[in-house]
């Protein structure tokens, strides 16, 4: 696979299981009457963005995504939903959703950092939006730590 295809593969996985993950979450408290449901929907509807963008990429490359471990896809669900029964405060979901986001910035920036001189401009301004992105979330998201 070259450089560029692993770039968009690593954010593809990081952006589809950040889908997975919120739908999850949101799932989880839809009942609840948490302050932090709009932030996590937006969070969501531009993962979904970013996604579409990456397969819209993946498939002008006629590279196929590798399908998301359904291990990892399971442990990953099951753990928020016990972490959300035992604490389902807008501070623990916020923990919750940091982590998350940070996994992925460093999973991207190291992937970014390797192949930045090698790779088109426009599959690097991807992954530098969906940085800035996934930084900027965890910034907004530590007002509710």
């Amino acid at each position: 696979m070259n450089e560029e295809n692993e770039l968009l593969e690593i954010m593809y996985q990081d952006c589809f299981m950040a889908c997975k993950n919120l739908s999850v979450l949101l799932q989880e408290i839809k009942d609840k009457d948490n302050k932090i449901k709009g932030k996590l929907e937006f969070i969501l509807k531009s993962y979904e963005c970013y996604l579409k963008d990456v397969k819209k990429y993946l498939k002008s490359n006629k590279i196929k995504p590798k399908k998301v471990s359904k291990f990892a896809l399971i442990g990953a669900k099951m753990k928020m939903k016990k972490d959300v029964r035992n604490d389902n405060s807008d501070s623990k979901i916020s923990d919750i959703v940091i982590q998350g986001l940070v996994m992925g910035i460093i999973d991207i920036n190291k992937r970014l950092d390797d192949y930045r001189d090698i790779v088109s401009k426009e599959i690097v301004n991807i992954c530098e939006n969906l940085l800035k992105f996934q930084q900027k979330s965890v910034d907004e998201l530590k007002s509710y730590l």
